[in-house]
């Protein structure tokens, strides 16, 4: 257990501002082909830029609001992994005015279609205190090495220690067998407008477990 614990604590680290850059780049390339990517940025050309212009915000979101970026590290201390976590009793308050200019930004004419989605897949969730994870990417090269779950467990460490719940969606049916491996259950299914694509909205409840990943740390890096 021991040599685990330390194993983990070096491949996970919060993620600073200064990592963000990379980090953004790494979950475009990870969910450049996820139906829910496809649908809100069709255009090959500016899918990527849009893609990781969205991921950087919800970093930026995620750091401000809940601390909930998660790093994972290979041998060398190369970022291979991202997690995005938000904390819903954690969030403050944005301007609308501002939101609205963001997404614009971001998803230039589908813009209306990301707010859409998001209302429908707001309205099906369930309303309660918990962490939501936002976005998990790993980088192709580092797959199949453990990265994704331990970026997990350090979210679920973070709702167990709050005594809250775990949620998520997926638009991948592929990923369905692993947030189950994890403890995740189905909540609700769900079909986006407008020919969007099929969504799984996901729930855990964490069992109260020792840290090995990650601790909070200071919001002034």
């Amino acid at each position: 257990m021991g040599d685990a614990v330390q194993e983990n604590a070096r491949r996970i680290r919060p993620g600073n501002r200064k990592d963000f850059g990379v980090a953004a780049e790494l979950l475009a390339a990870s969910l450049a082909e996820d139906p829910a990517t496809l649908w809100l940025h069709p255009k090959e050309s500016t899918r990527r830029t849009r893609l990781a212009r969205s991921f950087r915000s919800s970093l930026d979101d995620s750091r401000d609001c809940s601390d909930g970026v998660d790093l994972a590290l290979d041998s060398t201390g190369a970022i291979v992994g991202v997690a995005v976590w938000l904390a819903t009793f954690h969030i403050l308050p944005r301007a609308a005015v501002g939101r609205q200019l963001k997404a614009w930004h971001t998803y230039g004419s589908h813009a209306a279609r990301a707010r859409t989605g998001a209302r429908v897949t707001y309205a099906a969730g369930v309303q309660e205190q918990h962490w939501h994870l936002l976005a998990v990417g790993v980088s192709a090269a580092a797959r199949g090495r453990g990265h994704g779950r331990d970026l997990i467990a350090a979210g679920m460490y973070r709702a167990a220690a709050d005594g809250v719940p775990v949620h998520l969606e997926t638009t991948n049916p592929n990923n369905l067998s692993f947030y189950e491996r994890l403890g995740f259950g189905t909540t609700a299914v769900i079909d986006l407008p407008g020919g969007g694509p099929r969504r799984w909205l996901m729930r855990q409840v964490p069992q109260s477990i020792p840290n090995p990943v990650r601790g909070r740390r200071s919001r002034d890096t």
